[in-house]
C-alpha cells in the first residue's frame, strides 16, 4: 500500500447530541464540543486579521498608488504564493498535528502585521512593502487554511458535521459583519492601527488554538512516499471521483473570475459611489450579514435532501445578484443586493463544503482540504486580469464582463453535471 496510517486516541466529547430537541438547539449543536468552541472562537478572531488585512492592504496601496492595477497586483502576489504553498500545507495538515500548524502559522502572520505598522508609523512604507506584506500573509495563510478546514472535521462528531461546517463559516462571516466597518474606520483615522488590529487578533487567535486538547480524531499518515508523491496521490484521489472534482471546480470557478471583485472594491467606491473607506468596509459588511443570515438557516434545517441540487441553484442566484449589483449606482440598492448576495452565497457554499468534507476519506482530509482551499486562493490570480479589464473598460463594465462569464458556466455546470445535481 501506498500509505499506512495511525489513529490517535479519540477526543472526549462533552456532548454527543443537540443540546436540545428544538431546531434552534440544533442550530448551535457543534457548539457544545469544548474542542470545536475554541476552535470557532479561534476563527472568528482570525477572520478579523483576515478582512483586517483585507481593508488595510488594499487601501494602503490604494493610498499609495491610486491604481486598479497596483490593487489587483497585489492580490496576485498573495494569490501566487499561496496556491503554490497549499499542497504543501495540506501534505503537513495530514502528517503533524493541526493545532501546532494552527498556532505558529497565526503567530507568523500575526509578527508580519507588526512590522508593518511600525513601517506606516514611522512613515516608511513603501509599496514594496506592501508586496512583501502580501507575500508572508500568503505564506501564513497558505499553511494555516488546509488544517483549519480539517479541523472543523477533527473536532466535530459524524452528527454534527453539517451543523459544525456552517456554524465554522458563520464565525467567518460574523468577523466580516464586524470586522471590515471597525476596520474601514480605524483605517480612515490610522492606517498604522489597522495592521495593529490585523497583529492582534491573529495572535489572539493563536493563543485560542493553544488552549484546545491535543487529542482529536485525526488521521495522520506515516510517510511511505515522497513528498511529492504524496501531494500527487492527493490531487490523483480527487481527479478519480466526479463528485470530489465536480465540488472542486464549483468552488475554484467563482474564485477565479468573480471573488476578485472584492479586491477591487476601492474602485466602486472611489468612482461609483464617491466615498471612503468606511463605505468600503460596510460593503464588506453586508456580504458578510447575508452570508450569516444564509448560513443560520443551513444551519437550523435538518438534514437536507437533494443538496446538490440546492448548492447549484443557489451559486447562479448569487451570480445573478453580483451580476446587478455592478450595475447599480444607489449606494442602498447595492448594498441590499450585496445582502441578497451574501446569504444564497453562504448557503451555497457551506452546502459545498459539507459535501465535500462528508465524501472524503479521513486519511486524505487534509490534502484534499488543501486542494479545495487552492480553489479558493485562485481569487488572487484572477485580480490581476480584472484589474487590467476594469483599466481599460471602468468597474462596472470589467467587473460585470467576469461575473456574465462564470454565471453561464455555472448554468452549463447544473446542466451537463450529473453527479453534482443527484448529490443527496
Amino acid at each position: 500500500m501506498a500509505q499506512r496510517t495511525e489513529r490517535p486516541p479519540a477526543a472526549p466529547r462533552e456532548a454527543e447530541s443537540p443540546p436540545s430537541g428544538s431546531r434552534f438547539g440544533r442550530a448551535f449543536e457543534s457548539l457544545a464540543l469544548r474542542d470545536f468552541r475554541l476552535l470557532w472562537v479561534s476563527t472568528i478572531l482570525s477572520g478579523f486579521g483576515q478582512w483586517g488585512q483585507q481593508i488595510g492592504l488594499n487601501w494602503l496601496v490604494f493610498v499609495l498608488t491610486d491604481s486598479p492595477v497596483q490593487l489587483g497586483a497585489v492580490s496576485f502576489v498573495a494569490g501566487l504564493i499561496t496556491l503554490f504553498l497549499t499542497p504543501f500545507a495540506g501534505l503537513l495538515a495530514d502528517r503533524y498535528p493541526r493545532r501546532a500548524i494552527m498556532v505558529w502559522s497565526s503567530g507568523f502572520g500575526a509578527a508580519t502585521a507588526g512590522v508593518v505598522a511600525v513601517l506606516v508609523i514611522t512613515d516608511l512604507v513603501e509599496v514594496w512593502h506592501a508586496y512583501a506584506f502580501a507575500l508572508l500573509s500568503g505564506v501564513s495563510m497558505a499553511i494555516n487554511q488546509p488544517a483549519r478546514q480539517a479541523a472543523v472535521f477533527d473536532t466535530s462528531t459524524d452528527e454534527t458535521l453539517q451543523n459544525a461546517v456552517a456554524m465554522n463559516s458563520i464565525a467567518q462571516n460574523l468577523s466580516r459583519i464586524v470586522g471590515p466597518p471597525l476596520a474601514g474606520v480605524i483605517a480612515v483615522w490610522s492606517l498604522s492601527a489597522a495592521f495593529a488590529l490585523i497583529m492582534l487578533m491573529r495572535g489572539l487567535a493563536a493563543l485560542t488554538v493553544l488552549a484546545m486538547s491535543r487529542t482529536s480524531r485525526q488521521e495522520r499518515s506515516v510517510a511511505e512516499l515522497r513528498p511529492i508523491a504524496q501531494i500527487a496521490e492527493g490531487f490523483r484521489y480527487l481527479g478519480t471521483d466526479a463528485r470530489l472534482g465536480g465540488l472542486w471546480l464549483i468552488n475554484a470557478l467563482p474564485a477565479l473570475i468573480v471573488y476578485p471583485y472584492i479586491a477591487l472594491l476601492p474602485i466602486f467606491v472611489s468612482d461609483v459611489f464617491e466615498a471612503d473607506a468606511d463605505v468600503f468596509g460596510l460593503l464588506l459588511a453586508m456580504m458578510g450579514v447575508g452570508s450569516t443570515i444564509g448560513l443560520l438557516v443551513l444551519a437550523v434545517l435538518p438534514q437536507l435532501q437533494h443538496r446538490g441540487r440546492w448548492m447549484l441553484l443557489g451559486f447562479v442566484v448569487y451570480l445573478v445578484f453580483v451580476l446587478a449589483f455592478t450595475r447599480s449606482d444607489a449606494l442602498l440598492l447595492s448594498l441590499a443586493l450585496l445582502v441578497a448576495g451574501g446569504t444564497v452565497h453562504g448557503f451555497a457554499l457551506a452546502l459545498n463544503t459539507t459535501l465535500f468534507q462528508t465524501a472524503l476519506r479521513n486519511e486524505m482530509r487534509g490534502r484534499a482540504m488543501a486542494a479545495w482551499q487552492m480553489g479558493f486562493s485562485l481569487m488572487p490570480l484572477g485580480a490581476l486580469p480584472m484589474g487590467f479589464a476594469v483599466d481599460r473598460w471602468g468597474v462596472q463594465d470589467g467587473v460585470g464582463g467576469f461575473v456574465l462569464v462564470c454565471l453561464i458556466a455555472f448554468v452549463l455546470i447544473a446542466i451537463l453535471w450529473r453527479p453534482l445535481r443527484t448529490m443527496p
